[in-house]
């Protein structure tokens, strides 16, 4: 569905290795909430993250890309201003700049799609806004062939 439905197509590069890393710790020094942290790990690589980015990439060569994950949930998307303080709690986000609000994960999901994220750039330049380039192509559905052959009346 993703290959027939868009032009271009954005990941979040996220090391998926080192998020599922164990939390056992050693003897002298033991992990912390081993338990939640193992069940954290099974939630994630039961969804396939990596498995999805690359069946997409087959499916759709040439049209997937990697936006850099850091910054991209602190980075807001009305204004592009990267600050620490935006981020209130886990879901809410509040542009200490501009004052645009939206929930978290949906402000970092806009910052994915414009392809923002990586290095803070200077205030001037970094507004995301959700705004691409318009291409002479429709970004409905992938490319389709030209018909050769007999007309159908």
């Amino acid at each position: 569905m993703l290959a027939r439905s868009y032009d271009v197509i954005r990941f979040e590069k996220l090391n998926i290795k080192n998020m599922t890393r164990s939390a056992k710790g050693t003897i002298e020094q033991p992990g912390r909430n081993v338990r939640q942290k193992a069940g954290l790990n099974r939630g994630i690589l039961a969804q396939g993250w990596g498995l999805l980015r690359r069946r997409t990439e087959q499916k759709s060569p040439g049209r997937v890309e990697d936006v850099p994950a850091p910054y991209t949930s602190l980075r807001c998307s009305a204004c592009g201003w990267i600050e620490k303080k935006s981020r209130k709690s886990q879901a809410d986000f509040l542009c200490v700049s501009c004052g645009f609000t939206c929930n978290a994960d949906e402000n970092a999901s806009i910052n994915v799609a414009a392809g923002q994220g990586g290095f803070p750039r200077p205030r001037r330049t970094a507004g995301a806004g959700g705004v691409t380039a318009a291409t002479s192509r429709s970004s409905a559905r992938e490319p389709q062939p030209t018909r050769v052959g007999i007309p159908l009346f």
